[in-house]
């Protein structure tokens, strides 16, 4: 049974592939912010065992001195920005999907 397929299903297929590298852009870029997050979580618990008042913080190719609790929170303030993106990202996502599950139904018929 190889039949033709029609305008429409060729159509929906090139959407369905689109969607596809789409999705995959989406997730390699929500493991990159995951890696970030989990990153500035270490630094921060590793932050908090110390018991000195001033630490060094790199901002670009220079250490500056900076109170402890302007990093930790600085630090919170990038948890929470990067949460923010993560959740963003699991929100385009699951519209993907939802787009592609749709499209792929059409081809089904």
């Amino acid at each position: 049974m190889n039949k033709e397929m029609s305008p429409q299903q060729k159509y929906a297929l090139t959407q369905v592939n689109i969607y596809q590298q789409q999705m995959q852009v989406l997730i390699s870029q929500r493991q990159q912010v995951e890696l970030q997050l989990k990153e500035i979580e270490v630094a921060h618990e590793e932050l908090e065992k110390e018991k000195i008042d001033e630490v060094y913080k790199a901002i670009g190719p220079a250490l500056i001195k900076k109170k402890k609790v302007d990093v930790l929170k600085d630090l919170i303030d990038a948890k929470e920005k990067l949460n923010t993106r993560i959740m963003t990202i699991k929100s385009q996502e699951k519209k993907l999907g939802d787009k592609m599950k749709e499209l792929s139904s059409k081809l089904e018929r």
